[in-house]
């Protein structure tokens, strides 16, 4: 009889647990998107730098 309920319980607790998952009721941490938020951020800084560069004439010197 014990092993029945705590069949039942576990059911009743996965169903929970997906049903929650399903409709994204817990905040989950997302680095992927963050990290890729940052290097879009970074890439556009880039962009920005390098049009500025061309706008104004800027002679790079190497070495």
């Amino acid at each position: 009889m014990k092993y029945v309920q705590d069949s039942k319980l576990t059911d009743t607790l996965e169903r929970e647990l997906i049903r929650d998952e399903l409709a994204n009721e817990f905040d989950q941490p997302k680095p992927f998107s963050a990290l890729r938020n940052g290097a879009v951020k970074v890439l556009e800084f880039i962009a920005t730098l390098k049009a500025n560069a061309r706008r104004y004439n800027v002679q790079y010197v190497n070495g």
